[in-house]
């Protein structure tokens, strides 16, 4: 469906008047994992929310957003198996810059606010506690870290009828959790679908 709205739409696209506003509803997927644990497979999530924009001037906006994100990881030690599910209001403030033929490439900063974070280590379930409460039978505690940032770089490509197609990797700086002695920061990739509409 993604592939057949952009071939139908890739012979225009029309930018916005400097000054305007726009509202980007958007819905995708997300892809994360984390670094430090030894061997970890990708957790797929769901992502959705909405991005506000400012037209700058002709080739260059900003915009910031609220975006629900799955993320976390699966992750396997010589010790243990488990995932970690790690849910976030992300906050990214982007500069935009219009490339060419509806591309444009993004840079920005990311706060994150987690809501959720569970864990299955070993087959036993337990909450990810703000003060390292032990989640397995072995005492091994995730010290969470409520608000964490990344960096998040991509490409996103605008047709004539107002999709917007979002590609973006984000790129943990702070910690996310500190797992025992061991520091972790997400990576996400995230693709989204969204529709542009004009509000001033």
């Amino acid at each position: 469906m993604i592939v057949s709205l952009a071939l139908a739409s890739i012979s225009g696209f029309a930018q916005n008047e400097v000054g305007s506003l726009t509202v980007t509803p958007k819905i995708g997927l997300s892809a994360a994992n984390m670094t430090t644990f030894e061997k970890s497979d990708y957790r797929v999530g769901f992502t959705a929310g909405a991005e506000l924009g400012y037209q700058v001037i002709p080739d260059f906006t900003v915009s910031v957003a609220a975006m629900y994100s799955q993320q976390g990881t699966k992750a396997h030690t010589e010790w243990s198996d488990g995932t970690i599910k790690l849910d976030y209001i992300n906050l990214p403030i982007m500069a935009n810059y219009y490339w060419d033929h509806g591309i444009t490439l993004k840079v920005g900063l990311q706060p994150s606010i987690n809501i959720n974070a569970k864990g299955t280590i070993n087959g036993q379930k337990g909450e990810c506690d703000l003060d390292g409460a032990p989640i397995d039978e072995y005492g091994n505690k995730i010290l969470l870290r409520p608000v964490m940032v990344s960096l998040p770089v991509g490409i996103s490509y605008e047709t004539k009828s107002n999709f917007v197609f979002d590609l973006r990797y984000n790129i943990g700086i702070t910690d996310a959790i500190r797992f025992n002695t061991k520091r972790s920061t997400n990576f996400v990739f995230q693709l989204t679908v969204g529709y542009k509409l004009p509000i001033k």
